[in-house]
């Protein structure tokens, strides 16, 4: 029993990371359709395909928005293997840490080590990234270290040496995910600790590092000769007296539309955090289910992620192109009205979960239900995301890099009492209190829908 208990905590633990890497795909698709709605913007007043720096007609070749579709889905499929990186650095090794830890003796400490290092440590590479107008210098330095890291792992002989090299692992690998700004894990995550589990049993836990190396090395080569720099500056306003400040993505805290925007990011991140808790908890006591088949129903909420992220990302670039296409202007605030199906969704769909979930109702309905509360979810996040990158021109890495080190740390933290708010609560007051609080901050939105485009007007580029 113990021992599917410890399973079971390193499920659970599985889950709640799944949702910590929060988006390549939507980063993607916010740098392209942003350069989209730029250059149609300009080509309906220009009839060019220039863009306009200052003023002044861009005929630059090298300037990002005016490279060929050949170059830009290169681009797309390196930074999309790139992406790739960290849900697998942070979960392969999953179903390798007992008998990791019964070989060193030691508790799960390898799993928080690379969590917590990547979650506090993204603001500075978006920070860094922006200032110095480059993304590619920080792609080739943190897969370096993120192989020369995974090969130490591999032939570690010491716990302490394990731990400190996977904290420096991760924290090459938090470069990643300001620069990629979102949501990756929805796809990739879940065959993650299925092939760590074929790895470990088959090859030994000592692969699953070696394989990472590998992994590492062909994302190095091809950043190295195949990734164009693909820094934008266009938009960037720049203080060559300005000395890096690895916090200055801070800064960007002073503008209402931001900081509401993270907030209501934040309010639903942590529902996904108490939901991948509670489920192996109650499905295990409830109706008696084996870790194999917690994981299989892990499956729904998955598909939701998946859909909301696809969907949620596609309606909302409708709408800004139709808005475009009627006005001749592009307004980020548009993007928010994608959100609304969503915001309602959550509140609705928590807090059925909740009370069906209390009387033990049938599984598959409750799968549902966490399918639709899943697609809510990701769809307001691909909506709001890109609504914040193009809020803040220019500063699109240190913008995410900030909105993932609060989603990512304070839902997290909070995340950790939902054990005891459930047991003291029960599980039907405890998501009906979640739902409460979700449908209270659906007002956060419509705040910033009225009034975005008046804050963005006191809006600085220089941080």
């Amino acid at each position: 029993m113990s021992k599917e208990n410890s399973t079971n905590i390193l499920d659970s633990k599985d889950r709640v990371l799944k949702l910590e890497s929060v988006s390549l795909e939507t980063s993607l698709e916010i740098e392209k359709v942003s350069h989209e709605i730029c250059v149609q913007s300009i080509n309906k007043n220009e009839a060019n395909d220039n863009t306009i720096v200052n003023g002044n007609l861009n005929n630059n070749i090298d300037d990002p928005m005016n490279w060929s579709s050949k170059k830009k889905w290169l681009v797309l499929v390196i930074i999309t293997i790139a992406g790739i990186s960290m849900p697998i650095g942070g979960s392969i090794n999953f179903p390798a840490l007992v008998v990791m830890q019964k070989e060193f003796n030691a508790s799960n400490l390898i799993i928080d080590a690379f969590g917590n290092i990547h979650r506090s440590n993204s603001v500075v590479f978006g920070a860094y990234s922006d200032k110095l107008a480059t993304t590619k210098k920080v792609y080739v330095a943190s897969f370096l270290v993120f192989i020369l890291a995974a090969v130490v792992c591999a032939i570690a002989k010491s716990i302490r040496l394990l731990v400190v090299m996977r904290s420096i692992q991760a924290l090459a690998n938090s470069a990643i995910l300001p620069l990629c700004a979102g949501v990756i894990s929805d796809i990739y995550i879940p065959i993650c600790p299925s092939f760590g589990g074929f790895i470990a049993q088959y090859l030994g836990w000592r692969w699953i590092f070696w394989i990472l190396a590998i992994f590492g090395g062909v994302i190095f080569f091809l950043i190295l000769f195949f990734l164009p720099e693909t820094f934008n500056p266009t938009f960037l306003i720049s203080n060559p007296n300005l000395r890096f400040n690895p916090l200055s993505p801070l800064k960007l805290l002073k503008y209402p539309n931001i900081t509401i925007i993270i907030i209501y990011i934040c309010i639903s991140t942590l529902l996904i955090h108490i939901q991948n808790i509670s489920i192996p908890v109650n499905y295990s006591s409830r109706y008696n289910f084996t870790t194999l088949e917690i994981g299989l129903f892990f499956i729904a909420p998955s598909l939701g992620y998946m859909l909301g992220s696809l969907i949620g990302g596609k309606y909302s670039d409708f709408l800004a192109q139709k808005f475009l296409t009627s006005s001749g202007d592009y307004c980020p605030e548009i993007r928010i009205k994608a959100a609304w199906f969503g915001l309602l969704l959550l509140p609705i769909t928590c807090f059925i979960y909740g009370w069906l979930l209390e009387i033990n109702f049938n599984v598959y309905v409750l799968g549902i239900i966490l399918f639709l509360c899943s697609f809510g979810i990701l769809s307001i996040f691909n909506t709001l995301s890109t609504y914040l990158v193009d809020s803040c021109p220019g500063l699109g890495a240190s913008v995410m890099s900030l909105t993932c080190l609060i989603r990512l740390a304070i839902p997290a933290t909070i995340a950790i009492f939902e054990t005891t708010i459930e047991e003291r609560l029960g599980v039907r007051w405890t998501f009906t209190l979640v739902s409460v609080i979700c449908f209270l901050s659906i007002l956060l939105p419509v705040i910033v829908y009225i009034n975005g485009r008046k804050w963005r007007s006191n809006f600085v580029s220089t941080i």
